[in-house]
């Protein structure tokens, strides 16, 4: 191993992560050959391959893997002297990645990194939403939020929130169908929820146990489509309370007698947070959601 230079990994750490030589140049303030250049001087340094392209873009080999985690500790501990340098109240940087459930991640998460940023004008903050499930361990992602429990000594697991579910109407489609008394009277209505045979996330797949066992007429993958029928006044649909607690068009529908409680968990790669920005987002997130607990439906137990 000859002419290593420690800054090298920190290049390597940026084509990962975005998976394209131009976008870890522009993260890094340099020109894409420059980028390419580093790698190679640094895979010749090594003597081994350490990426390799594929059609998702660039990704680390076996040998990548490996060194890795000795470039996040080059990160984290670069990151750490820059906050001696500077002093304690400095300016975070860098770009922080966070995947969520669509419809969390369209409502409460944004709230919470909004305020970060404003706080640190030089983060930037990349926020990934879908309705399944994330693979933090990829790298893909700094922080993720899932619905699903991860178990890995490698990761960093909390509780970021519980949140209810309950049926949800316009006072305009209730008052122009039959009245809803009862759980039964629900199989005389229109129903939204998820097209069952896409529900990647088993903790969601609860129409049935929960509302009533009938077929939802109006089906949609995205939580925010399922909220568009029911805005639209096209039936009755089984929402979270974040997706509605700040909406007056809304009515609920049998309160008392069907409703959800789902649980939400905060994961990080434990080696992650040694970086101030990703240990500031997980801060930030977690006292934004404990902040509106009531309106999640919660404070009540």
């Amino acid at each position: 191993m000859v002419d290593l230079h420690a800054d090298d990994l920190i290049y390597l750490l940026e084509v990962v992560r975005t998976g394209r030589l131009v976008d870890a140049a522009r993260r890094l303030g340099v020109e894409h050959t420059t980028v390419s250049r580093r790698i190679a001087a640094l895979e010749k340094s090594v003597g081994r391959r350490l990426v390799h392209r594929t059609p998702r873009g660039w990704r680390l080999t076996d040998d990548g893997e490996d060194l890795l985690q000795h470039a996040e500790a080059v990160e984290s501990a670069l990151h750490a002297v820059e906050r001696v340098g500077v002093g304690a109240r400095s300016s975070l940087g860098g770009t922080v990645r966070i995947a969520a459930p669509d419809g969390i991640g369209s409502t409460v998460v944004p709230d919470a990194l909004v305020g970060l940023q404003l706080a640190h004008p030089q983060l930037e903050v990349e926020l990934t939403t879908a309705t399944r499930r994330f693979d933090i361990m990829s790298r893909d992602y700094d922080v993720a939020i899932t619905m699903e429990r991860a178990r890995s000594r490698r990761l960093v697991v909390r509780h970021f929130t519980d949140y209810r579910m309950g049926l949800y109407a316009t006072a305009q489609y209730l008052a122009t169908h039959p009245p809803v008394h009862r759980r039964e009277d629900l199989a005389g209505h229109a129903l939204i929820w998820y097209v069952e045979s896409l529900l990647e996330v088993a903790e969601l797949d609860i129409f049935e146990s929960h509302v009533v066992p009938a077929r939802p007429v109006l089906r949609s993958s995205n939580v925010l489509a399922q909220l568009r029928f029911v805005t639209s006044h096209g039936g009755i649909g089984f929402l979270p309370r974040f997706l509605v607690m700040n909406r007056t068009d809304l009515v609920p529908v049998l309160p008392g007698l069907v409703s959800a409680r789902r649980t939400m968990w905060l994961v990080v790669r434990s080696d992650s947070l040694g970086l101030a920005r990703v240990a500031a987002t997980v801060d930030a997130l977690l006292a934004h959601v404990a902040a509106i607990q009531d309106r999640l439906g919660m404070t009540a137990g």
